[in-house]
């Protein structure tokens, strides 16, 4: 590997909850790394996704959708945004939804007013807009608004327009050793995915407030055993009155929830495992700064 040729950064998916960020770093990234569901914010911490080839190794970081927040955990999502786009970013894709009132933008617009590095516009779910002067009146209000390098339609559920996309993110990287070793996904335990596809099946499977409300811990993860393969994970509610919903009746609805949970695990991992699941109830947890220490939200400086 010629040192010189290589090209190696970080690429920052930006955007609101439900732009589609956590599909795309999914196909970028070849495998299934990041939790996806129809509803918004399903992603709560920085995922890493880490895609390599002869000359180039680009870090993809998926960061939870802008939001305002409303309580302590998403003042701690908002933050690994701010973080992301502050620090990390060699490239910001502004992921925008094409479908949606492009006016909810507006204070993840003036962030990204505020980087020094370039942005590209990523007009996802253009399969939605029949109409291509619509997508043309869009990108030009988002160009009024930023200093758009380069735009890109792209339909990331669908792969429509990600080759060209992922080819000028490569393109754009400066030229740097590899920041991980060649061949390495991500920078994460797979206990934690684990836990985030547990929680993300939660999100498929309950209404309203529920999927919200939990926290997915990995009590007991165990590896190498073959077929006594074996995870344990409590999952955490706010509540008494979200445990029986949880549950369901006769212990259906959990029953589902482990038979989902367990065959995306599987397929992630490449191997079996016997799935266990626990409701827990922490009342008021996401505004609990000793439980979201906890549970890895909040990291002290400790310098």
């Amino acid at each position: 590997m010629d040192e010189k040729k290589f090209r190696s950064g970080f690429a920052v998916l930006a955007g609101l909850p439900n732009a589609g960020k956590s599909t795309l770093l999914n196909v970028l990234a070849g495998g299934l790394l990041s939790a996806v569901s129809y509803k918004p914010q399903t992603t709560r911490q920085n995922i890493l996704a880490i895609a390599d080839g002869d000359d180039y190794q680009v870090v993809f970081v998926d960061t939870p959708g802008f939001l305002s927040a409303q309580y302590k955990l998403q003042q701690t999502m908002a933050a690994c945004v701010d973080r992301a786009v502050g620090e990390d970013a060699d490239l910001v894709l502004f992921m925008v939804d094409a479908s949606a009132d492009y006016a909810l933008n507006a204070k993840l617009v003036e962030k990204l007013k505020t980087v020094y590095c370039p942005i590209f516009l990523v007009l996802n779910k253009t399969d939605l807009v029949k109409d291509s002067a619509v997508l043309d009146a869009l990108e030009a209000r988002v160009k009024a608004d930023l200093p758009i390098e380069k735009t890109f339609r792209i339909c990331a559920a669908k792969g429509e327009g990600v080759e060209a996309l992922k080819e000028a993110v490569v393109s754009s990287m400066p030229y740097s050793p590899a920041y991980f070793p060649q061949g390495q996904w991500t920078d994460r335990w797979e206990r934690f995915y684990a836990a985030e596809f547990i929680r993300e099946q939660i999100f498929l499977l309950y209404k309203k407030e529920i999927p919200y409300s939990t926290y997915v811990e990995i009590e007991t993860f165990t590896e190498d055993l073959g077929p006594k393969n074996y995870i344990r994970a409590n999952i955490h509610v706010e509540r008494e009155s979200q445990k029986p919903i949880l549950i369901g009746k006769g212990g259906a609805a959990i029953a589902e929830l482990r038979k989902r949970a367990q065959k995306r695990v599987e397929e992630f991992l490449g191997r079996k495992y016997r799935l266990e699941l626990n409701v827990v109830v922490s009342p008021d947890w996401r505004n609990n700064t000793t439980m979201l220490e906890k549970f890895g939200y909040i990291v002290r400086d400790e310098r």
